[in-house]
């Protein structure tokens, strides 16, 4: 596949949720590039100027929503904002094709109950069921700039999800829970997006420090003490920088274990949502080729080993290019199971200013997930893509996967790769070629400070 994205002839057009988004002013990110996060936290009291208005407001908005009460099965009552959706979403893979599970004696595993002894996510069968017994480990790893790779311990991860952060760059949070790494890193900065996954799946939170927006939202969550970062008292080891670079700091899934067992935090979960079946559903597509653009430059690719019968990745090492990329923990090139995106409303909040420029007053800002209620999703596995609905009706599920009758789409039992993409993304389609071109809401702006406001 050419890495050049204008090359694509068939461009199928993705009619995605519009969740009544800001009537028409989310405009669609400015690509940054070349930027070395730096997560400073303002000394002041500052309110931001939304650069897709005119005028200065504490906060963009969220799009129209209703908030509901829902149960949860830990006990915990949670607030769930459910975005209203004013159209259906169509699916941008053809015809939808009703989902049919070939006949098998093997069951299904999941939404709900999973037999003794199965990882709940990789649906696959544990040698010592004591490893189910620790809490899941959520771990900020960096992407950008480009000299941190190649990470250490991705492909050891159960799963990964990969979301966008800011200034055109992705981000990853890496789920240790069965399997663990020794060396994983380089650790960074927490997102919005982690106060979701944490309350899904049950874990603790890893990460080398927050912008104070995010440290106000988790220090308002049950699990707060489970939040290993300086900030709350954690030291080496867990947290272990090897020099000034904010890129060096590194950890094992043993140490963060202790850590947790030291504070008695580290309690066994509970994880819901993910179905899991070795057979192949009916009704897919050819899906050798998967790319996802989170800007001009940040790009990743995931190919189709048909003898292994796994995705392996490629990750961009400049606009056009790409290499395989390689895990330095086991030094091989990372793969997965499956992959899936999962489309999901994106709202930019400009009360949390996350990279700030060097004169201080310019910043990129945090963009809120938005993975509650429902969206459009794709599922790569075993050389075919599925279309489908992502479902999360509660705060302590996981993200359940339907096909277009409404029927469970089952990931196939291993590890998982999970992109999270705007609503609006673009999709192409070239035979068995895919390409999801990411459209962030714009989240640079200028920090409005106190002095500035004097007399108004």
């Amino acid at each position: 596949m050419n890495n050049n994205v204008g090359r694509l002839m068939t461009i199928a057009a993705v009619t995605l949720l519009a969740g009544s988004c800001n009537s028409g002013k989310t405009i669609s990110s400015q690509d940054e590039t070349g930027i070395d996060p730096k997560e400073a936290v303002p000394t002041s009291t500052i309110i931001y100027k939304d650069p897709t208005q005119g005028a200065t407001s504490p906060a963009t908005q969220p799009p129209p929503a209703v908030t509901v009460i829902l149960p949860t099965d830990r006990a915990i009552e949670t607030v769930i904002t459910m975005v209203s959706a004013t159209n259906t979403p169509t699916a941008a893979i053809s015809t939808p094709v009703p989902l049919e599970m070939t006949e098998t004696a093997e069951p299904v595993l999941g939404p709900i109950d999973y037999p003794v002894g199965i990882n709940p996510l990789t649906g696959q069968k544990v040698t010592d069921l004591a490893l189910l017994e620790r809490r899941p480990l959520a771990i900020k790893i960096s992407n950008y700039p480009r000299y941190v790779r190649p990470q250490s311990g991705l492909n050891v991860a159960d799963m990964v999800w990969e979301h966008y952060a800011e200034g055109g760059t992705s981000r990853y949070t890496a789920v240790y829970y069965a399997d663990a790494a020794e060396r994983i890193g380089p650790i960074r900065s927490a997102r919005l997006i982690d106060l979701t996954l944490v309350d899904m799946l049950d874990s603790a939170l890893v990460a080398s420090g927050t912008s104070q927006g995010t440290l106000d939202r988790l220090w308002l969550k049950p699990w707060y003490a489970a939040v290993v970062t300086r900030a709350n008292g954690y030291d080496c080891p867990p947290l272990c920088q090897e020099n000034l670079d904010t890129n060096s700091m590194f950890t094992s899934a043993s140490d963060v274990w202790q850590a947790l067992d030291d504070r008695g935090q580290n309690t066994a979960p509970t994880i819901l949502g993910l179905t899991f079946h070795s057979i192949v559903p009916i009704g897919g597509q050819p899906a050798t080729v998967l790319r996802v653009d989170f800007s001009q430059e940040a790009h990743s690719e995931w190919r189709y080993n048909k003898a292994s019968n796994r995705y392996e990745r490629w990750i961009d090492i400049s606009a056009t290019e790409l290499e395989a990329h390689i895990d330095a923990y086991t030094g091989d090139q990372i793969q997965a199971d499956n992959v899936a995106i999962l489309f999901a409303n994106h709202i930019v909040d400009f009360t949390i200013p996350e990279d700030f420029d060097a004169d201080g007053i310019h910043a990129n800002f945090a963009t809120e997930i938005q993975l509650w209620g429902s969206g459009p999703a794709m599922l790569l596995r075993d050389g075919q893509v599925f279309s489908g609905t992502w479902m999360r009706d509660d705060a302590a599920k996981m993200p359940s996967l339907t096909d277009n009758n409404g029927e469970q789409l089952p990931l196939r039992p291993g590890k998982s790769w999970i992109y999270t993409t705007h609503l609006r993304s673009n999709m192409d389609q070239s035979g068995s070629e895919w390409i999801i071109v990411h459209r962030s809401p714009r989240d640079r702006g200028k920090l409005i400070l106190p002095t500035e406001m004097a007399g108004g």
